[in-house]
């Protein structure tokens, strides 16, 4: 029997926390799109991201598979970002992503992304026949010529900031700044189509134009901004209560806004009837456990908790049991071949969240938790201490060991999967002689 392939677009947004979505309780009504999109599709109430970082995540979106915490030492680059660049290109071509997987399945394949970790530099443009990158400086060369002639350190961090938020470029993209360039694209596809979009707005420093702006000011948002560079970058563990406040609410404004995205995204696609897969790739702290933003690599759920819906895939169910986002990548390829796909397959009784910098990690039941840091380990019940302050090892030890088992195999499963992947790519380059 021949398979209709439906159209995929996979909306991928940075740093939105799942207790600010209407379908996974909150009640401020900043995502009533994405809410109907849960609503009428499958809703994972128990998503949870392979990291706390970008880095971390979307390697493991793209191919099924967790980076190791290898030293970064062993790949190639002056700095440690030009070395976590390699190491994700390294680890998208040996296990392949599935763009390129859907362009052998006859997709025409399209991709747009301003974040610098999913970029042409780490490989993410792979199996893509259109990928168009906003996170480096290819446009804004004047900006940084005329920088050059500054009597000041243009490598400076406050400086670069300056060069992207005057070009809208990295950080402070926002998903107007593309969005023409984004309905360009989509009408030079041909059906079937895989259309991913990678949304910056709700990554700090929190920038939203003016028809966002429900809470904020423009003062106000620009102040709280560089008010919280610091603490957002890990630098610092404190913010003034009026600081933090203005940021939180610069920050409900980008949710605000990535919510409008959908709307206008769906409204301009309802003729292709696109399968819509929509998920964040990691969350952000605002003070829990004394941390702001994601910099420090925290694997509590402020960090690692994350929205996930498929919509239009012939399925409906809310899903409580744990997800990982690696499971996006078996979703994505199960819809493209069979027109739908099973919303249980993906569900484990535990799941693992950890920074390949090794400092962190986590293993996610439906109930309990066992954090790992460099300073010990924690066990939590999430059902009677959700913000995760007890530590309830003392009387579960038998949960925690078992969950502390979970941890062991999937240290064994990576490490065997990786040197699997070695090995093939070592044979591969012999034959090629």
């Amino acid at each position: 029997m021949t398979i209709d392939r439906p159209n995929i677009v996979l909306v991928s947004m940075d740093s939105l926390r799942a207790d600010h979505c209407g379908y996974l309780g909150d009640d401020r009504g900043l995502t009533p799109t994405l809410d109907s999109l849960a609503d009428a599709g499958v809703a994972y109430e128990t998503a949870i991201s392979p990291g706390p970082r970008t880095f971390s995540t979307m390697p493991a979106v793209f191919t099924g598979h967790h980076q190791t915490s290898n030293s970064l030492a062993v790949y190639p680059g002056e700095t440690a970002w030009e070395r976590r660049l390699a190491a994700i290109d390294v680890h998208l071509g040996r296990h392949g992503s599935f763009p390129e997987r859907l362009s052998d399945l006859g997709y025409d394949t399209a991709g747009i992304s301003p974040n610098p970790w999913t970029s042409s530099a780490s490989g993410f443009d792979r199996g893509f026949d259109h990928f168009v990158d906003f996170s480096g400086s290819d446009d804004d060369g004047l900006l940084h010529g005329i920088a050059d002639r500054l009597p000041v350190d243009t490598e400076r961090r406050s400086v670069e900031m300056l060069l992207n938020m005057v070009a809208g470029k990295s950080f402070f993209t926002q998903w107007e700044n593309f969005y023409d360039r984004l309905r360009q694209l989509t009408e030079r596809l041909s059906e079937p189509y895989f259309l991913w979009v990678f949304l910056l707005d709700t990554h700090y420093p929190f920038i939203t134009s003016r028809t966002h702006r429900t809470e904020q000011s423009l003062l106000g948002m620009y102040y709280s901004a560089y008010r919280s560079e610091g603490a957002m970058r890990g630098n610092t563990d404190s913010l003034a209560p009026g600081v933090a406040a203005s940021m939180e609410r610069s920050y409900r404004d980008t949710v605000r806004a990535s919510d409008d995205f959908l709307t206008h995204l769906l409204d301009d696609l309802s003729s292709a009837d696109p399968v819509t897969v929509v998920h964040s790739d990691h969350g952000e702290s605002f003070g829990e456990h004394g941390a702001y933003g994601h910099h420090r690599g925290d694997v509590y759920e402020e960090n690692v908790h994350v929205p996930f819906v498929v919509h239009n895939a012939g399925v409906e169910a809310t899903i409580s049991e744990p997800t990982s986002l690696a499971s996006i990548h078996d979703t994505v390829l199960s819809v493209a071949r069979q027109g739908t796909f099973d919303p249980h397959a993906s569900t484990e009784p535990q799941v693992v969240a950890s920074d390949v910098r090794g400092s962190s990690r986590a293993a996610r039941g439906e109930r309990y938790k066992l954090v790992e840091t460099e300073t010990g380990d924690r066990l939590f019940d999430l059902a009677t201490d959700p913000e995760e302050l007890r530590d309830v090892s003392a009387e579960s030890e038998a949960i925690k060991r078992d969950l502390a088992d979970t941890l062991e195999s999937f240290d064994d499963h990576v490490t065997e999967v990786e040197s699997l992947g070695r090995a093939a790519a070592t044979v591969a380059a012999q034959r090629s002689f």
